[in-house]
This record gives structure tokens, sequence and C-alpha cells, in this order.
């Protein structure tokens, strides 16, 4: 019998934010960077992109080596930007009111595979209706770039169950990515793999997490 949910970890691309991949590989085939499609998978970065993610490269650095790929020195930072905000299209206004409920009941976390990119905006005001930036939503976000390494790398679990002291039988995770569902499954969380169309307030209702 699965224990009781004290704790929900969100995903954020695909979860929180629904995400348009065709429209990052557009922007970056706009503004000049070959092979796109080498580099941007479904769920997981390559090459430079990855090394973003976890941290390996800070951003002066991953838009040298952009230039660098892209045989263009004169792209400037705020269209590289461009293309990873192209991922992003829509948080449904319904999203930030559940998280608002949720956090009256659960503790309430993020991991994301994420860059500085996505971030500097996450963490503005522009992030929400209301001027609040993302981490007013949560109790705490963890971020593939300031720990240092992506989902589905295990280590990245164990960091957070560490950091949080959560424990995972008593954590639902939710993602839309096949492989991060599986490793968490296995690492002892409760799952629930999302498609990003759907109601996620339905998610909750249905496992008994909220009321209707």
């Amino acid at each position: 019998m699965s224990k009781k949910i004290k704790n929900i970890l969100f995903d954020f691309g695909g979860v929180i934010v629904s995400l348009n991949k065709q429209n990052a590989l557009n922007r970056f085939t706009e503004i000049g960077f070959p092979n796109i499609e080498d580099y941007l998978n479904k769920f997981r970065q390559e090459g430079i992109f990855l090394e973003y993610e976890e941290g390996k490269i800070d951003p002066e650095n991953f838009y040298k080596e952009f230039r660098r790929l892209a045989g263009n020195d004169n792209i400037s930072a705020e269209d590289i930007d461009s293309g990873w905000m192209a991922f992003l299209v829509e948080i449904p206004d319904y999203k930030f009111e559940l998280l608002k409920e949720l956090r009256k009941k659960y503790n309430v976390y993020l991991l994301s595979n994420t860059n500085p990119s996505i971030m500097g905006w996450a963490y503005s005001k522009d992030f929400s209706p209301e001027g609040l930036p993302l981490d007013a939503f949560f109790d705490k976000c963890y971020l593939s770039f300031k720990i240092g390494c992506a989902k589905p790398d295990p280590e990245i679990f164990h960091h957070i169950v560490k950091d949080s002291g959560m424990d995972p039988a008593e954590t639902l995770f939710l993602d839309d990515g096949k492989a991060n569902v599986e490793i968490g499954a296995a690492l002892g969380f409760q799952t629930y793999q999302v498609d990003q169309n759907e109601d996620l307030r339905k998610v909750f209702v249905d496992r008994g997490l909220l009321d209707k």
C-alpha cells in the first residue's frame, strides 16, 4: 500500500509550462545554428546545450561556443536566449491557483532540467499574471544547472532528497519524460507521467489529494 503523500515534486517544462520544441528548432535555425536537431532532443539536450543545463558552462561561454559553432560572432545574447524562450508556449492560469492550493496541504517542489536563459525570465515579475516569480509558487526550486547534473541522472534525485529531507515514498513526482518517470519510480517515488495538454487538477482530484 502506498504511503500518504506529503510532498509534490513537479517538473517545469511540459508540466507547468507547455512546450513546443519545433518553435525552438525554428528559432535557433533562423539565427544561424546548423544541425540544431542534433542538439535538442525531446527530453534531454546534447553537446553545449546539455552542458548549459548541467551548469558545466556559464552563459558567456555558452554564447561564445554557440557563435563558434554557428560560424557567426555577431549573434547577440538576446537572439540566442530567444531560441530557448521559443520552447515555452504558455502557462494556463489555473496552474498558478493549483500550486497555491497544493501548498496549503503539501510541501511543493520543482525539479527542472533548465538553464540561466529560461530562468532569467522565470525568476522575474513576467513569470505570472500577478507579477510573482517562479519561486513564489514553490517551497524550493531545484534547477539542473545549479545542481550540476540533469534528469534522468539518479544523482539529481539523491541531491534533492538529501537537501529537502523528503521521503520519496511520500512524494508524488510529476514529469512528462518517460525516462525521468522511470528513474523516479526506481528510486521509490510515487510517479505520474504528464501529458502537457491534460488538466492537472483532475490528476490531484482523482488521487484524492485535492477536493473537487
